[in-house]
């Protein structure tokens, strides 16, 4: 069990990463939380919102996507070449919505290769 302290010096920590580093960061620890089982599998995974323009009637509820982990073998290690969530589609195996800093990412709720645009 951690203290109160603790968790405030390690949100201290991640609010120093941008926003590639910090995505890799969630990437080793969500994945933990997984809930497997007889009941219908869940997974514990990070989502950017977007709210429609204003006056935009035929959309009106916020859009969710899920933030799929960049395939970091593909980018030799790397983040991908973007700084921000600016690749966007749907995987393939899910059919899950999701975003990314990479063309080429993981679905993070079943790990399928996503190809991004």
């Amino acid at each position: 069990m951690t203290t109160d302290d603790e968790r405030d010096r390690l949100a201290r920590e991640l609010l120093r990463l941008g926003l590639p580093e910090l995505v890799d960061v969630l990437r080793r620890v969500l994945p933990a939380h997984r809930a497997e089982g007889d009941a219908m599998p869940s997974a514990l995974v990070l989502a950017e919102i977007s709210l429609p323009p204003a006056g935009e009637p035929s959309l009106t509820r916020p859009f969710i996507e899920a933030v799929a982990w960049p395939d970091r073998d593909h980018y030799d290690g790397g983040f991908g070449p973007e700084p921000a969530l600016y690749e966007q589609g749907s995987c393939t195996g899910c059919g899950l919505e999701v975003t990314s800093t990479a063309k080429r990412a993981f679905c993070p709720f079943c790990g399928t290769v996503c190809h991004l645009t």
